[in-house]
């Protein structure tokens, strides 16, 4: 058991502590030279909608409103079975740069993305969707960083806001985005944030109709043809932040659960022969979904440790678990608990992970996972 307990605890150290700090080692990498607005390719943002009218006309016109060069912007819509008009929202905004594509039944982001792939003919193709609004130099900043002929695609950087301001939140995520800025001055990216990203639209590959990861299946893809996936920091989005923490629990599962789905959709991932970024995967990925049962490992192990230790393990475990339930149910209060939301979010990602294995596992349908836009 003792045996059991330090590997679990070294697991949990590398995962959020080791893995970052080895990162954080890296040099940054130097940013490309601006290109001429000339140089500039064509480029078409594409947005899957389904039923978002209500913010169509406000996304739109967010991106009509880029400095990117107006003559070199397309923007593609396709409705993905919306029953509220969508074409009214477009007839309005009267701009020939617009196309819509729509067809009857919902069948959800990726047949979307699968649909619209064979009606781009732009050399550039950037992602976006319908709640978020771009930074004005936000395309033009991806295309400068796309240039280079070893990059397939770029990432832009999702800030997080409050509803009352325009202050980024969420600890978490500060987190997250730090470890792929590092990722991508390493080598590349493991995948992208799906509301800003821009991509060489030769490089697209045939989507699987099912995938809960377009936004890793995407770029992984290109990197197996020998491309790197980079971030820029600078190219920005703005999103508020998840209304609930069950709303943000349920994005977590499909998230997670798409994580099995793309280990069985490219087995190659799990070869460190094939896989250029294996040990990022290993280190970033697989980690984080064996974390949920190495931590119940490290508990069950605490309770057999033969160390005059013992006590102060099981009680940090105890006290930690305790705390962020309390701090859970009284999340709603005025006041809150120091660093509860960061107990909360690791908790929740664990716990996530947990139920997503379990619904992989067990779900028939595994696009019932995901929460058709």
């Amino acid at each position: 058991m003792s045996i059991l307990f330090f590997l679990s605890l070294t697991l949990l150290i590398y995962t959020f502590v080791g893995y970052p700090a080895i990162l954080k080692l890296v040099k940054s990498e130097k940013t490309s030279p601006p290109i001429k607005d000339e140089k500039l390719p064509e480029l078409t943002v594409l947005l899957c909608i389904y039923n978002s009218a209500n913010q169509l006309a406000s996304r739109i016109e967010n991106i009509l409103a880029s400095d990117y060069p107006s003559a070199k912007l397309n923007i593609l819509v396709v409705s993905d079975g919306s029953t509220d008009n969508p074409e009214r929202i477009i007839d309005k905004l009267n701009t020939p740069q617009i196309t819509l594509l729509q067809y009857p039944e919902n069948k959800g982001k990726s047949y979307a993305l699968s649909y619209a792939f064979q009606h781009v003919s732009t050399e550039y193709i950037a992602f976006t969707d319908v709640r978020q609004s771009f930074k004005s130099d936000a395309l033009k900043l991806l295309a400068h960083n796309l240039s280079s002929e070893k990059i397939g695609a770029v990432s832009g950087n999702l800030v997080i806001t409050s509803k009352a301001n325009n202050e980024e939140t969420g600890l978490y995520w500060k987190y997250e985005k730090s470890i792929r800025q590092k990722e991508s001055d390493l080598n590349s990216l493991l995948g992208v944030t799906g509301a800003i990203y821009m991509a060489k639209t030769k490089l697209l590959p045939n989507l699987p109709h099912d995938s809960l990861l377009d936004d890793m299946y995407i770029p992984l893809s290109m990197v197996q043809q020998g491309y790197k996936i980079k971030f820029c920091e600078q190219a920005i989005a703005y999103d508020k932040a998840s209304g609930t923490i069950e709303e943000e629990f349920t994005r977590k599962v499909r998230t997670l659960a798409g994580n099995y789905q793309l280990i069985k959709q490219m087995p190659w991932l799990l070869s460190p022969k094939k896989n250029p970024l294996f040990f990022q995967f290993l280190s970033h990925k697989i980690a984080r979904l064996i974390m949920p049962f190495a931590l119940i490992s490290l508990f069950v192990s605490s309770f057999y440790l033969d160390s005059p230790t013992q006590p102060i393990f099981i009680t940090t475990q105890i006290v930690f678990y305790v705390y962020t339930l309390l701090g859970y149910l009284t999340k709603n209060s005025n006041t809150q608990l120091p660093l509860i939301n960061t107990c909360i979010s690791f908790c929740s990602l664990n716990l996530a992970a947990l139920l997503a294995c379990w619904k992989y596992l067990t779900v028939k349908d595994i696009t019932s996972l995901w929460k058709k836009h």
